[in-house]
């Protein structure tokens, strides 16, 4: 191999190489250097210069490539050297990748991630896997393992490891999960600044314990196959977690709910095909959003219910022999299932006849985890219309026409809400305005319609809280006069005028808006409000001038006395108090 030359060779090729023909590689896995531990290095390269050669290659005429020893070249840099001893190797850059990754991994300062980044580098090359890492660094298997997972945090998580905000083990029970987990983990748990339910200063397996029981699921609630999770990489029972056994959690969000919706998906179709006549539901609250949706968009009616439906009882399940000591337990257990069957078919018989009889509905509910048969009882206000009468049944050819109809609804529904998004993005900024997009505007402007104005956009008059309808505004805006529009116009000014209030921008436009329409008006409610003013203001400047004389015959005894030290004080005139002042005024 071309490594094993390279150290044979080595000794031959030591030469002094200038500085400034040597550039760094992109092959170090180190991307941070310490300041303060290259000024240290640097000092020390000054003193006895540079003790141990750089590992170069040649890229070009009287130019380098660094493949090992770009801290010492650095160092050298920063204590003023214009030459350095190098090891120069005519190298591949496959060869020169490897040696800068494995001499980098041998030194005692190499950070986690540097190490994880270094093993990737390695294994993307393609001359390495997992087995021979082990071997070529003396490292157990789990080990590297556990090291390229380090590569798969989120930033925010390997920053808290390189500043020893979290230990080693830590980061290695959260680098199992997906960014997604991670990310809450980080958030909820370890961002700067959080006081309540902080995990910093956790031992790894406490840290462990909590993800596994807040972040991940429980795949025995779960009723799909769960042959392939035995084996999955998210299965918490393959994560070297505190597992109890049994299925395991899964940490794989995404993928647990794909699985569960198709599985429950299929199974409401398959309990469609085996009772035609019975429709699919969900409760208003606690089902599986995605199996609804699904369902919809293959063409089935899935109607939400109200009210809580009755489950089917559960079919009973019969003993095994294995798990009893003796033949007369197990027979007597036998006994038992036989009777309970006997019950469970008994309670099917009488559901049936109940539905039959028009007494209950069937349904096939979809659930969070579970699609199950259930009823629902049959109200005497269902039962029987407005009139007393009883209402018939829906034939099943009706039932479908009934179904046929909502899923006409559903396509119109889905249509509008597709359009809601879809137009948000169209550029619509260049094209003419239309008079259709007129008539919308105006559509909306009518919901400010003052209720005297109604007979000028031709409406009968109504009662005092007989609010426009949809169907009437659209009436109205099929032909719209110029009248008519200044009509709606104006009201929609007027309503919006009930947000001015002190000097805001609204009530500068309110002004002005009365200044246009009711000048005189508008003159008249100034002048009252303005007589009150001058009245007031008047009051206030008399006060003030009473003050200011007050203020100004203290300020002269103050001046006397100072310059009179030796004669005896008198005492001053003591001002009058505000409140006698006022009441002369009063008085006079």
């Amino acid at each position: 191999m071309e490594t094993m030359n390279i150290q044979s060779v080595a000794e031959k090729n030591i030469v002094s190489v200038v500085l400034a023909d040597i550039q760094p590689s992109n092959y170090n896995p180190r991307k941070n250097f310490d300041v303060a531990s290259l000024a240290e290095l640097a000092e020390s390269i000054r003193q006895q210069g540079v003790l141990q050669p750089i590992g170069v290659r040649p890229i070009a005429e009287n130019r380098f490539e660094i493949i090992f020893g770009e801290r010492r070249y650095r160092a050298s840099l920063m204590a003023g050297l214009e030459e350095i001893p190098a090891i120069v190797l005519n190298v591949s850059d496959e060869t020169a990748e490897e040696m800068a990754v494995t001499e980098n991994l041998q030194r005692k300062d190499v950070t986690p991630i540097e190490e994880a980044n270094a093993y990737q580098r390695l294994l993307e090359s393609g001359r390495h896997d997992v087995q021979s890492l082990a071997v070529q660094f003396g490292k157990n298997e789990s080990y590297i393992r556990t090291r390229l997972k380090f590569v798969s945090l989120i930033p925010e998580i390997v920053q808290l490891l390189e500043q020893d905000e979290i230990t080693i083990s830590v980061a290695s029970e959260i680098c199992r999960y997906g960014e997604d987990i991670q990310r809450e983990v980080y958030e909820t748990h370890l961002k700067e600044g959080v006081q309540y339910n902080s995990w910093r200063g956790m031992k790894a397996s406490e840290v462990a314990k909590k993800i596994e029981q807040q972040y991940t699921a429980d795949l025995a609630r779960y009723s799909f196959d769960k042959t392939l999770c035995l084996s999955c990489p998210h299965n918490t029972n393959n994560m070297m977690l505190f597992c109890e056994g049994g299925c395991g959690n899964c940490a794989n969000r995404t993928c647990l709910a794909e699985m569960n919706a198709a599985y429950l998906t299929e199974k409401a179709v398959q309990f469609v095909e085996q009772y035609p006549a019975v429709s699919l539901c969900h409760q208003e609250y606690n089902y599986n959003e995605t199996v609804v949706e699904r369902l919809t968009a293959m063409g089935y009616e899935v109607e939400c219910l109200k009210t809580y439906a009755t489950a089917y009882p559960e079919t009973p399940e019969a003993p095994e022999k294995e798990e009893y000591g003796t033949s007369e337990e197990y027979e007597e257990a036998y006994k038992e299932y036989e009777q309970d069957f006997s019950d469970y078919m008994e309670q099917c018989k009488a559901i049936h006849g109940q539905a039959e009889a028009g007494e209950i509905t069937l349904y096939i509910r979809i659930e969070q985890k579970e699609v199950v048969l259930c009823y629902l009882k049959n109200a005497a206000s269902n039962a029987n219309g407005t009139d007393g009468t009883v209402e018939k049944p829906l034939s099943p050819v009706e039932k479908l026409e009934k179904q046929d109809k909502r899923n006409k609804e559903i396509a119109l529904e889905k249509t509008v809400e597709d359009t809601k998004k879809q137009i948000l993005e169209v550029d619509m900024s260049e094209r003419k305005f239309g008079q259709d997009e007129d008539k919308m505007i105006y559509f909306f402007l009518l919901a400010s319609l003052r209720r005297e104005h109604y007979a000028e956009v031709g409406l009968e008059e109504k009662e005092p809280y007989h609010y426009l309808t949809d169907g009437e505004k659209m009436d109205i805006i099929a032909n719209l006069t110029a009248k008519q529009k200044a009509v709606i116009r104006r009201d929609f000014l007027i309503a919006n005028f009930k947000n001015a209030f002190g000097g805001n921008a609204v009530a500068s436009l309110l002004l002005d808006f009365a200044q246009k329409h009711m000048p005189e008006e508008l003159a008249e409610i100034k002048n009252g409000h303005n007589e009150v003013y001058e009245k007031r203001h008047q009051r206030i400047e008399e006060k003030k001038a009473v003050l200011l004389v007050q203020e100004q015959a203290r300020q002269e005894a103050v001046e006397a006395e100072e310059a009179q030290p030796g004669t005896e004080m008198q005492p001053e005139e003591q001002p009058q108090p505000e409140a006698e002042l006022q009441t002369e005024e009063v008085a006079a």
